[in-house]
């Protein structure tokens, strides 16, 4: 993986000039590391679950996401996610290389 490359999910599995795509897999009570997205991005969910969003300035967005769903966030603050929920969390993030900050 590149050096300027942030990690934003659990593995990158392809990437071109335009997109990043990231498989992401939680555990219950799993967390990501804080982490920024340099770019816009969509996620898909595979998993179901019940998550939160912790960002940084100490706002706590809670999540829960039904397979299928289709999200689109902007580039934003630092922040991590946790699986607060009882079952395994997976989604696949596809990062809108072209709109890096």
């Amino acid at each position: 993986m590149q050096s300027d490359i942030v990690e934003v999910g659990t593995e990158l599995v392809y990437q071109d000039d335009r997109v990043r795509i990231w498989t992401l897999d939680l555990a219950p009570g799993q967390e990501t590391n804080i982490h920024q997205h340099p770019c816009d991005y969509v996620y898909v969910v595979l998993s179901p679950g019940q998550t939160e969003t912790v960002c940084i300035d100490g706002t706590v967005l809670p999540g829960d996401d039904k397979v299928g769903d289709a999200v689109y966030h902007e580039a934003g603050l630092p922040h991590l996610l946790r699986n607060v929920g009882p079952t395994p969390y997976a989604n696949v993030i596809v990062e809108l290389v072209s709109t890096r900050r």
